[in-house]
């Protein structure tokens, strides 16, 4: 038997933490490095917010490329 859809969300808040570096697919393959500012979830599920250079952006989680470290 699977996982429950909040189980499933659980998970995913465990595996990013504030302070974690990523690299990020933000659109049509640009991939930047940028670190986690905060994990929020909403209806749809769990995203990110992060900043890269000036900017952040809240993510989905399908856009992580990579941890680089935690």
């Amino acid at each position: 038997m699977g996982k429950k859809t909040s189980e499933k969300a659980d998970d995913n808040l465990r595996e990013f933490k504030v302070g974690d570096r990523v690299k990020v697919n933000m659109h049509r393959g640009r991939i930047v490095e940028a670190e986690v500012k905060a994990v929020v979830e909403k209806t749809p599920g769990v995203r990110l917010q992060v900043s890269f250079g000036n900017e952040t952006a809240l993510i989905y989680l399908w856009q992580v490329v990579e941890r680089i470290r935690s």
